[in-house]
């Protein structure tokens, strides 16, 4: 158990984030022909690499994520990525599950797939370099929907099992597929919009207690859990004023903050107010596209443009970073051992 705690600890210090490089293939692929560029493994794998590439990325990143396809196909090219990385500062964590599929027959609930011969893809991905992997939970604002908040929490505690069991760091996320309530609400807009933003903080929450109470249940060590989760609040001036947040314990081993921001700056506010309030355990910043599709276009597919694309990536972690205070270990993060 010592090499989780050890990397969850890492994941953490000085002011440093996670970085989502996890985009699936066909989603990426979608992203090109956006910004006019052509499709191909070729491109993707510029892409990735300008990315990875980035000068000083180590000084605010802790971690990236990558697909699982793109890691064991470099992997199989013989690239060291995930020892470069290391080498540099930066744990390398993959994505573990396969999306969602139907809980029930007419596909009105769903559940995270991943869970069929999980155990030998951890250990393959560990054996490859992985010091953290990521499963990603389905909440559902239906009151009614018990049977989705059950299957998805019991899923990720048995992939919080495994992945220590394996010795990775389990980064669980909660709240980020959220099914059963209309549209993703992320402020506030009058009644409306409001009724709506409760009612998905109230699921997350409810989701969040689940999931840390089946991985007590199964006897994952929380102080190497790491809870990725949008905190959720409208309320500039209070950031746990009804927010899911509440809802972990504080011998959490950390909690990455992820939202639906549009920009850097957006993110770094909304972490900033959390790390303020002084939580009961580490936050650092787990972040992807905010961050990603600035520097996927000023880069456009050109060699030429790689500088100027890694110096908006450069500039987006540097802002997220900032908001971490003075990256000294909270009182959580001093009782790990």
């Amino acid at each position: 158990m010592d090499d989780p705690q050890r990397h969850t600890r890492r994941l953490f210090a000085h002011r440093r984030g996670i970085l989502g490089l996890d985009t699936a293939p066909a989603c990426l692929t979608a992203r090109f022909r956006v910004a006019a560029i052509r499709p191909s493994t070729r491109a993707a794998d510029n892409y990735l690499a300008m990315l990875l590439g980035t000068p000083d990325l180590a000084e605010a990143t802790s971690g990236v994520v990558l697909h699982p396809a793109t890691f064991q196909r470099l992997a199989e090219r013989g690239q060291r990525t995930a020892q470069l990385l290391g080498e540099a500062g930066i744990l390398v964590g993959v994505r573990a599950d396969d999306g969602s599929e139907p809980l029930d027959a007419d596909g009105r609930e769903l559940v995270t797939s991943g869970l069929d011969g999980l155990a030998a893809r951890l250990r393959r991905l560990a054996d490859l370099g992985a010091t953290f992997a990521v499963w990603s939970t389905v909440t559902s604002t239906d009151p009614d929907a018990l049977r989705v908040v059950t299957a998805n929490s019991q899923a990720a505690a048995r992939f919080g099992y495994l992945c220590q069991d394996l010795g990775l760091v389990p980064v669980i996320r909660v709240g980020t597929r959220v099914t059963g309530g209309g549209p993703r609400v992320t402020g506030g807009g009058g009644p409306i919009a409001g009724g709506l933003l409760c009612s998905r903080q109230a699921s997350v929450a409810a989701a969040l207690l689940d999931v840390c109470g089946h991985l007590e249940d199964f006897g994952v060590d929380l102080g190497a859990v790491v809870i990725s989760t949008d905190p959720g609040t409208a309320d500039p001036t209070d950031p746990f004023a009804g927010s899911p947040l509440t809802a972990l314990p504080g011998r959490l081993g950390g909690v990455a903050l992820t939202g639906g921001w549009p920009c850097p700056r957006a993110a770094a506010d909304a972490v900033a107010r959390v790390c303020l309030a002084d939580p009961p355990w580490p936050v650092t910043f787990y972040l992807g596209r905010q961050l990603t599709q600035p520097a996927l276009a000023a880069w456009g597919g050109r060699a030429a443009s790689v500088p100027a694309a890694q110096r908006v990536l450069r500039a987006g972690l540097s802002t997220a970073s900032a908001a971490l205070g003075s990256g000294e270990p909270t009182l959580a993060s001093r009782r790990l051992p």
